[in-house]
């Protein structure tokens, strides 16, 4: 199926879908279900999808979890698991190595660089 065969009258279905990730990234729903979930075939759900974003279900649905991991991270005292289980993935290791895929860094690491200690300064004459 080439890129001519996504009729614009799917595209609403499709934009649904994005929705659907952007405001529950955790959410576990396979392709198969997206698609029933708005009513368009799977693979012109993926077909689609690419064409409208320039990336593919998966990794937009990674990104959303990573960045909302992230700001768990930065604004939670959650655990690495708890954050793990919260933004979607399946284990702590799987999470830990997409993370740490993405940022260079793992997630403890780049937890302990927001939280160093500051040295603060005064302006004292003693």
């Amino acid at each position: 199926m080439n890129a001519e065969t996504i009729k614009s009258y799917d595209f609403p279905y499709i934009i649904e879908v994005h929705k659907l990730l952007a405001a529950d990234p955790a959410r576990q729903l396979t392709i198969s279900a997206l698609a029933l979930e708005v009513g368009i075939n799977s693979f012109k759900l993926r077909v689609g999808f690419k064409q409208l974003f320039k990336t593919t279900i998966h990794q937009y649905r990674l990104a959303l979890r990573l960045n909302l991991a992230k700001q768990l991270l930065t604004q939670t005292d959650l655990t690495i698991s708890e954050i793990a289980y919260k933004s979607g993935f399946e284990s702590r290791d799987g999470f830990a190595r997409c993370f740490r895929q993405r940022f260079q860094s793992s997630p403890r690491k780049w937890r302990k660089t927001l939280i160093a200690p500051r040295v603060e300064y005064s302006n004292q004459t003693i």
